[in-house]
């Protein structure tokens, strides 16, 4: 992958982030049910799950990515 100013290691290098896609808090309208990407910024632990109706110890969430649809399948 090739790097950019928004696409680099973080300062400790070790995850890839993209400064440009960020976390967003966890309010009443944030989406049940669904996969998300879940996270407890004080604790930093991460998953893929679902955010049920009393969200407790999730913090903050992220939609999934997608694929590119002008990429080619190998």
């Amino acid at each position: 992958m090739k790097m950019t100013d928004n696409i680099k290691p973080n300062t400790a290098k070790t995850a890839l982030v993209d400064k440009a896609y960020h976390w967003r808090k966890i309010t009443p309208s944030t989406p049940r049910g669904v996969k998300l990407q879940l996270i407890n910024r004080p604790a930093g632990v991460a998953c893929q799950g679902q955010l049920g109706t009393h969200p407790g110890f999730w913090t903050h969430w992220c939609p999934m990515p997608t694929f590119d649809p002008n990429e080619e399948l190998s």
